[in-house]
């Protein structure tokens, strides 16, 4: 196959002619898949990836207000209750019926959202204590 192709004859032609370009071609021939290479390696790497994402994770952590950390805090509690209920077999029919009465069968409250109450903030809470 590589006989009968005219830029494999070139190849070969080139590198009788010049030692530099067959130096050149062979250190290409190793380096261009060893450098794809290392590029997967790298980009697969689950290491690179968990510091990536811890990075991201400080960054966002830095740009968080009181806003954002209620609720994070409520969806925990929400995540709390679903696992709790996975764990124990409970079936998860109630909820789904009450959601599409558009009520609520939450951690903080009963019914309709409209009345309900708000997650406090821990360390506000011990604060005014």
């Amino acid at each position: 196959m590589f006989e009968k192709s005219p830029t494999w004859r070139r190849i070969v032609a080139k590198s009788r002619e010049s030692p530099a370009f067959y130096a050149t071609f062979a250190a290409a021939c190793f380096a261009v898949p060893y450098g794809v290479g290392k590029a997967v390696m790298w980009a697969t790497n689950p290491e690179v990836a968990r510091k990536r994402d811890m990075a991201l994770q400080a960054e966002l952590r830095g740009r968080q207000t009181y806003h954002h950390e209620s609720l994070a805090k409520a969806n925990r509690a929400r995540l709390a209750v679903l696992l709790g209920e996975m764990q124990s077999g409970k079936s998860n029919e109630d909820r789904y019926e009450a959601a599409l009465r558009g009520e609520s069968l939450g951690t903080h409250s009963r019914g309709t959202t409209v009345g309900a109450r708000s997650i406090k903030h821990a360390s506000r809470d011990h604060q005014k204590q």
